[in-house]
Order: structure tokens, then C-alpha cells, then sequence
């Protein structure tokens, strides 16, 4: 691209040196007038805001702490003891019962477990054993492919952008900026 279509000056270009905004009329005579009203209704409302529409009583936090320990201290509160309820005693032994049960019936037993494992043979486990490594080394191999698929994919829009860069000079700009 050439030194001459890098650069444009508002002086050549009669569209833009126009001016596109109009202002009304009489616009800036009575500017002053109208900032100075509107000034002045904004203090009015300040002036309004600052006044506190809540008071609070007199000698309010005098007899604050007196009320509070009148109210407190002289007042006699009822007990009830829980253990004598007839309803918590039922209530607990049922639950101590519930949780006694589910630990028996929930827990694995481990002799059984132990017992079924001998049932099987070695040779047996080591097949099992061995056939579980092969799937997971399959399973990696997977990850491998996936890996070069992707790779592949990256290249090949890669090379389209460079094609279209190329093939498109307008997006090949330098975007340089010159202070006049």
C-alpha cells in the first residue's frame, strides 16, 4: 500500500470538515438563565433534604438502660424439665433402638466377604486384573488420536486464515497512526 492512501486530512475531504450539529436559535442567550433556575431549585431541594423528619424522645438513652433491666431481670421465667416427659423418655429409647438396629443390619459382614473371595481362584484374578490394565491402556491410546485429530484441525484453519490474509489485502492493514 502506498505512503499517499495511509493518511487523510480533514482538509481535503469537504464531508467531513462540515459541521453536523445544529443548535436552535437563541440557544446560548438564555443559557445562563436557565442554569442559574436550575441551580437554584437544586439547592431548594438540598436545603429540604437536610431537614431530619425523625426526633428521637427526650432523655430517651437516660431511661434506655433502665427499661431494659426492668424487663429482664424482674421477670421470673418458667422451667420445664425435659426428662420428666413421658414423651422424651419414649422418644429417646426409641431412637437409641433404631440406631442399635441399623448398625447391625447395615454394617457388611466381614467374614463372609473374606469367605467368598476364596472361592476364586488366582488365575482367575490376575485374567481380571490384567484385563482392566488393557482397558485403561486402550482408553489412553484414545486420548493420543484425539490429540493429533486436533492438532490436524488447528493446522488446516490456520492455513485458511493465511489463504484468505493473502488473498484479501484490505485485512493485511499496519494500523499505524501518524500525529499531524
Amino acid at each position: 500500500m502506498s505512503e499517499k492512501g495511509k493518511h487523510i486530512k480533514l482538509e481535503d475531504n469537504s464531508e467531513l470538515s462540515k459541521n453536523i450539529f445544529d443548535v436552535p436559535e437563541g440557544y446560548f442567550n438564555s443559557l445562563q438563565s436557565r442554569l442559574i433556575e436550575n441551580s437554584e431549585s437544586l439547592l431548594q431541594q438540598s436545603d429540604e433534604l437536610k431537614k431530619l423528619p425523625f426526633e428521637v424522645p427526650t432523655n430517651y438513652f437516660d431511661e434506655l438502660t433502665d427499661s431494659i433491666m426492668d424487663k429482664t431481670i424482674g421477670a421470673e421465667t418458667k422451667v420445664i424439665p425435659i426428662t420428666r416427659q413421658l414423651w422424651f423418655r419414649v422418644t429417646a429409647a426409641a431412637a437409641s433402638l433404631v440406631l442399635v438396629a441399623s448398625f447391625y443390619f447395615l454394617l457388611p459382614n466381614q467374614a463372609e466377604a473374606d469367605h467368598s473371595l476364596t472361592d476364586i481362584s488366582n488365575d482367575t484374578i490376575i485374567e481380571y486384573l490384567n484385563a482392566q490394565q488393557h482397558s485403561n491402556e486402550n482408553i489412553f491410546d484414545g486420548l493420543d488420536s484425539l490429540d493429533l485429530i486436533l492438532d490436524d484441525i488447528i493446522a488446516e484453519e490456520l492455513n485458511v486464515f493465511a489463504d484468505v490474509l493473502s488473498t484479501n489485502t484490505e485485512l493485511n492493514y499496519d494500523f499505524e497512526y501518524f500525529d499531524y
